[in-house]
């Protein structure tokens, strides 16, 4: 009896590694094709979309993967250490499976929701401001903010001018050939650094309008702020331009 217990004990840690193996295994294979996909994206802005959209959930699937391989890894080596009676080693094997993920997962998901944003946010901008080749394989100059309203369409400026959820152009312009691409981006999904704990965790949770702007005077937009990881509240102003800005002279 004893020795089927042991046997049985050897054949579940055996299986328990095979499945850490094949579980790190998964983890890297979502990573390859999360790279391989947008390596194959040869558009910046559509990079920048499918970045915006799809790397945090690739990368936590990645993690889960890699944290239940860690769990059953770990798991496989300590337990036969364990000064237990093998016919109760099953237990205590999958005891310290579940405790040892839940206490991975607990600490890592924290560090990852806090630390990953700001990587993240800092692979967006460098995509975002990587130059543009025209179709002519000339280098387009990224055109400033008053340079490029000259080029928006009235519906474009809008949306631009707009006063809760204000949408964001960048023009990109050939100067040789006079070709331009117009990309649109939408800077309040993303977060911002906390003043309180310093991570880029910090997104708008709402606005409101303060003044309302009018034909001669600004308005103000109160955006307020909250932090996902310390909670922390805090509320910034927004000058609204006046009405007649908004109209194309």
């Amino acid at each position: 009896m004893e020795s089927s217990a042991h046997q049985f004990i050897e054949t579940w840690d055996h299986y328990l590694i095979l499945g850490s193996y094949v579980l790190f295994g998964i983890a890297v294979l979502i990573l390859i094709y999360h790279e391989v996909k947008l390596i194959t994206i040869s558009d910046s802005k559509e990079r920048y979309d499918y970045v915006n959209l799809h790397e945090v959930k690739f990368f936590w699937y990645a993690i889960l993967s890699a944290l239940i391989g860690v769990a059953l890894f770990g798991t496989a080596i300590v337990t036969p250490l364990l000064p237990v009676d093998d016919s109760q080693k099953l237990y205590v094997s999958i005891f310290f499976l579940a405790g040892s993920f839940v206490i991975a997962y607990s600490l890592l998901s924290g560090l990852i929701r806090v630390l990953y944003p700001r990587m993240l946010e800092s692979r967006l901008r460098s995509i975002r401001n990587k130059p543009r080749k025209s179709s002519a394989g000339n280098l387009m100059r990224k055109l400033s903010e008053e340079e490029g309203s000259v080029h928006l369409e009235s519906d474009q400026l809008h949306q631009h001018q707009s006063e809760i959820h204000s949408v964001e152009y960048d023009v990109w312009l050939d100067e040789k050939t006079g070709e331009k691409k117009v990309e649109k981006y939408m800077p309040y999904e993303h977060a911002e650094k906390c003043g309180e704990c310093g991570y880029y965790t910090m997104r708008i949770a709402s606005e409101e309008i303060e003044k309302q702007p009018t034909q001669t005077e600004s308005g103000l937009l109160l955006e307020h702020y909250r932090c996902s990881y310390c909670k922390h509240r805090e509320a910034k102003e927004v000058v609204i331009a006046a009405l007649s800005s908004n109209v194309a002279g």
